[in-house]
């Protein structure tokens, strides 16, 4: 065999290989999108951070190491999912968010039933539409709220109606959210069990180690879905 043959061989032999570390290198950079930009955080007084001095999950986040992230915090105390024209005037104000967190139910579920939990479902069906027709790229993630903690609710939180019916009907939100999540095609983070049963204050609003336990699950929510 001639000289300039197998060098031509051995010159092929050596491409292939390299073509494929190439395109193997691009494939990983392509699916490797780490999280950045605004994250919107709209969701209750868990979200708004009663009960802790407003020292919630997203202030945790925020004072994270999470270069390029910026976490907003959209939480108002009662909101329900009912009011979800709320969202509306926080589109308008963030029209190019990167992530729409939505943490919204449990006030929702006062001495809960299954319509509730289906209103729930509807106006979140809603709220993720809204998102879609003012800012198209934004990634949804529905939050599940977290348990309750009915051994250590306070008595006002008891004529507030939060009690075993509202316990049984966050388990069936649970469910439904990630129903809708996979129907929707938006993420899914559940919050249900993250909080530890000592960590709440008052039997509904996470304390401080709570509000830690829950930045930490939707951190590394974020980074597994995206």
């Amino acid at each position: 065999m001639e000289r300039k043959s197998i060098n031509k061989m051995i010159l092929k032999s050596a491409i292939v290989p390299l073509m494929f570390i190439g395109m193997s290198g691009l494939t990983a950079m392509v699916v490797d999108q780490p999280v950045h930009g605004q994250v919107i955080c709209f969701g209750d007084s868990i979200t708004y951070g009663a009960k802790v001095d407003g020292d919630s999950w997203v202030k945790f986040l925020q004072r994270g190491n999470h270069p390029g992230v910026d976490f907003i915090n959209e939480g108002r105390s009662g909101r329900k999912t009912a009011d979800k024209k709320e969202l509306l005037p926080v589109l308008k104000k963030y029209p190019d968010a990167g992530y729409y967190l939505i943490f919204l139910g449990v006030n929702d579920l006062k001495n809960g039933n299954d319509s509730m939990v289906n209103n729930c479902v509807g106006n979140m069906k809603w709220m993720i539409a809204e998102i879609r027709k003012v800012d198209p790229p934004a990634k949804v993630v529905i939050l599940s709220p977290t348990d309750i903690n009915i051994h250590i609710m306070t008595e006002l939180n008891k004529k507030k109606m939060y009690n075993e019916n509202t316990k049984k009907a966050l388990v069936d939100l649970e469910k439904k959210y990630k129903e809708l999540s996979k129907e929707e095609h938006t993420g899914f983070i559940s919050l249900l069990h993250v909080v530890s049963k000592p960590d709440y204050a008052d039997g509904l609003h996470p304390n401080v180690a709570g509000q830690r336990q829950i930045a930490k699950a939707v951190w590394k929510g974020l980074n597994k879905l995206y």
